[in-house]
């Protein structure tokens, strides 16, 4: 009886164990399934989408580089682009193609101060407490001609 008994405790003891190990084997590959889905599919998904808009640029194109500079492709060759930079159409420099990161044109216009949105600051020495008077402080070293800092000179 001994026996048989020994022999169940032994079979159900490797049975546990190999149920345990499919289990942690399921979570590995759904954890593996969920890593995919998140971060490598995406990834992959945009390497693409700009290898594709890297592949279709042309002369007369502008481009923005990896490093924030724009230029107009003015010729490829193989891999790489001649791009002129600045107005004096002089400034002609080969780059990779996968250095670009986008083919858009540089927005030139001249932005324009609201001149509403920008108040005057009272700028004399010192923290006021109303932005329009000068308190005693400002009032004194004005007076004194002298100048709140670490490096007075006497």
């Amino acid at each position: 009886m001994n026996l048989v008994l020994s022999n169940v405790a032994a079979t159900t003891g490797t049975g546990a164990a190999g149920g345990s190990l499919w289990g942690m084997l399921g979570i590995y590959a759904v954890f593996i399934a969920i890593l995919y889905f998140v971060l490598i599919r995406p990834q992959r998904k945009q390497q693409k989408e700009t290898e594709k808009m890297q592949n279709s640029i042309k002369n007369g194109d502008w481009v923005l580089l990896s490093n924030g500079m724009y230029g107009k492709v003015v010729n490829t060759v193989n891999e790489n682009l001649i791009v002129e930079f600045g107005t004096n159409k002089t400034v002609m420099i080969p780059v990779l193609r996968s250095q670009v990161s986008a083919v858009t044109e540089p927005n030139l216009t001249e932005k324009t101060v609201d001149e509403k949105a920008v108040e005057p600051k009272d700028e004399v020495v010192g923290d006021d407490v109303v932005e329009d008077d000068l308190d005693e402080y400002d009032k004194k070293i004005l007076e004194k001609g002298e100048k709140k800092g670490l490096f007075k000179k006497k």
